[in-house]
């Protein structure tokens, strides 16, 4: 069926690793200010790291400066620890405020009281 074209190679370069990196900041964000429950809302903090960690490595693998690669790496994972830790400190504040907010039958027959004020 005719001749078949070689496809291109592909390069990556600091500006498309950015633009990703951003892409992810922006949408872990997002995630996280659209949802209104506050545990659902952890979920866009891993997002946005990785693009934070994505950023740091492409800066450490393209930049001209820095000699060493395994620095962005190791920053990848701070900030990526980081993030873990962020997300365990919510889960267990919101596990904790939800065994608060179920405190027994005064907690339900107050809750009732004021639905039907």
């Amino acid at each position: 069926m005719g001749g078949e074209v070689p496809a291109l190679a592909v390069t990556v370069t600091l500006v498309g690793t950015l633009f990703v990196s951003a892409a992810l900041v922006g949408s872990g964000v997002l995630a996280a200010a659209w949802r209104r429950d506050s545990l659902a809302a952890l979920a866009g903090v891993p997002v946005a790291a990785a693009g934070a960690a994505l950023a740091s490595v492409g800066v450490a693998r393209f930049g001209s400066s820095l000699r060493e690669p395994a620095a962005g790496q190791e920053a990848a994972v701070f900030v990526l620890l980081a993030a873990l830790g962020i997300v365990i400190l919510g889960v267990a504040g919101a596990s904790r405020a939800s065994v608060g907010r179920q405190g027994g039958a005064d907690t339900s027959a107050a809750t009732a009281r004021r639905r039907r004020r």
